[in-house]
């Protein structure tokens, strides 16, 4: 067999590599690495790690201006139901803090009153407790979108040292379309170099090889990334062929393992309890049950203050304020075992999300996954170029 006819032979194949090589390695340079690798300012770092605070913002907002939202979440918490499930929990506190309460007014007393009195006392402090947790539950409602920064929240567990999550969930979302663009590279390769094999059977002249190879890495890259998101909705080619952009085809699964990723990895029951009892949230928090324990304990106060034979100092009333307020915050954090459960059953997040995102105009839809390549598509193809083009000249040098 003449070297022309081994040339001609083997430049498909040659082709096809070429063109599934450089869209797998666009396909990783999407991810890799985390960290920027190179030597001062020569090297790279992955598209999606290096811009993770702009891509965790969309998602971010996706969510929470699309999907779902604080005063959704709040609503969907039934106050009544969240009383009944704390309540093993707050009457554990209730005797301990009706005995320090009892002390803080009068050191001695609380011994010295008969049982029954003292049971009744409890059961009084028992339920003004449930009475002041309801009034919270319902201000928590009206002030979800204050307590509940949900954007603040995705944002953070997908940025930072959570930036592998942000890749994954991309990945993970998007496996089939990221699996279509590198092999549809190997196939349209393999078309193109066809062509490049009838050119240099006809003229037989070198250059050819890494023009083609250009060609290839930039029309491979091109047309792979355009064949995932259009057309939109099914259309017919030549009256033969039906075809649906891959991402489009897909939105019920894909809506599917987003609202698994969201209610797993990010708005997760703990990490939402986190987002009420730490940072800002937290404060915010504080300040609301010290002002719904003041205006309870002064109701009540004013009420029994007139039939009391001593007179209480307004500052021990502030102290016993702070004590309750203090007993209150305190018990938040150990509330986790009780309310999680709850938390993730009524919530619903992961079908909460599936069904509105499978539910999007498909427009809104191709956002969730084309800004990933969006950004630096522009890139994506020059590098499959300048792939393509350097294996056309070896390729080119070894048929001379």
């Amino acid at each position: 067999m003449s070297h022309t006819v081994v040339v001609v032979l083997s430049v498909p194949l040659v082709a096809a590599f070429v063109g599934w090589l450089t869209n797998w390695q666009a396909l990783v340079m999407i991810f890799q690495p985390l960290k920027f690798r190179g030597v001062g300012p020569i090297g790279w770092q992955g598209i999606l790690p290096r811009k993770a605070l702009k891509f965790a913002d969309d998602v971010a907002r996706m969510l929470t201006e699309r999907l779902i939202s604080p005063r959704e979440m709040a609503r969907r918490l039934d106050p009544a139901e969240m009383e009944a499930l704390l309540e093993r929990s707050l009457d554990a506190e209730v005797r301990a803090l009706a005995r320090e309460a009892a002390e803080l007014l009068r050191p001695g007393a609380w011994d010295a009153l008969p049982e029954p009195l003292r049971e009744g006392i409890v059961a009084q402090v028992r339920e003004q407790t449930r009475q002041a947790a309801r009034e919270l539950f319902d201000r928590l409602q009206g002030l979800s979108d204050e307590l509940l920064d949900l954007r603040a929240l995705v944002t953070r567990q997908l940025t930072g040292d959570n930036t592998s999550r942000l890749v994954m969930m991309f990945k993970r979302i998007g496996h089939k379309e990221l699996r279509f663009i590198e092999y549809s590279g190997g196939v349209f390769g393999f078309l193109i170099g066809l062509l490049q094999a009838a050119s240099w059977g006809l003229f037989g002249i070198w250059w050819t090889m890494p023009v083609v190879g250009v060609v290839v890495g930039l029309a491979t890259n091109w047309l792979a990334l355009q064949m995932v998101f259009r057309p939109q909705q099914p259309t017919r080619y030549l009256g033969v062929v039906t075809y649906q952009g891959v991402f489009a085809r897909r939105q019920a699964e894909i809506a599917r393992d987003y609202g698994r990723i969201a209610a797993e990895q990010i708005l997760t029951p703990k990490n939402l309890m986190r987002l009420v009892t730490e940072g800002p949230g937290g404060e915010r928090m504080a300040r609301l049950i010290a002002e719904v324990v003041t205006e309870r304990l002064q109701t009540e106060w004013a009420k029994v203050a007139p039939l009391l034979p001593i007179q209480i100092e307004p500052a021990v009333l502030k102290q016993l304020e702070q004590l309750v307020t203090q007993r209150i915050l305190a018990r938040i954090p150990d509330l986790g075992p009780e309310l999680e459960p709850y938390l993730e059953r009524k919530l619903d997040i992961a079908h909460t999300i599936e069904s509105k995102l499978a539910a999007l105009p498909k427009p809104e839809f191709e956002r969730v996954l084309r800004g990933l390549f969006e950004e630096d598509e522009l890139t994506l193809i020059i590098i499959g170029g300048v792939l393509g083009g350097v294996v056309g000249l070896i390729q080119g040098l070894l048929a001379m």
